[in-house]
């Protein structure tokens, strides 16, 4: 008989003991859940995952922005190349389009081929330097 005795107290202890662990560790999920939903939390975390979705977003195009260029640049060089392979040789390259110097466009717009330098104030006739 002490067997089914031992067994018995050793039974209803680790099941009171059990219970109490249970009950402490749900008391203590509840607090934390109701101090996570209190107002000032909330704020708290819409704030932080308004931070992070607009850090991504501008990360996104930042790359979005750099993609673009890097693709235009390329594509730009791509058409030069393009244009100097189907030309007559003539000045063709970057920095040369029409209306400027040599090439396509010549002569096209005021003052475009004909040698008009343009200086600084002090080099331009009737200008004075300082009080006279």
């Amino acid at each position: 008989m002490p067997k089914r005795t031992f067994w018995l107290v050793t039974g209803a202890a680790l099941g009171a003991g059990s219970s109490l662990w249970a009950e402490r560790r749900v008391r203590r999920t509840v607090h934390q859940a109701a101090a996570r939903l209190q107002p000032d939390a909330l704020v708290a975390e819409v704030g932080r995952s308004a931070r992070q979705v607009a850090v991504g977003a501008a990360d996104r195009l930042r790359e979005a922005v750099t993609s673009g260029r890097e693709e235009k640049q390329r594509r730009e060089e791509e058409l030069w190349a393009e244009l100097a392979a189907r030309g007559d040789g003539s000045n063709v390259g970057p920095g040369v389009g029409p209306g400027v110097g040599q090439g396509v466009g010549q002569g096209v717009g005021p003052g475009v081929g004909q040698g008009v330098s343009v200086g600084t104030a002090a080099s331009q006739p009737g200008h004075r330097q300082g009080p006279s």
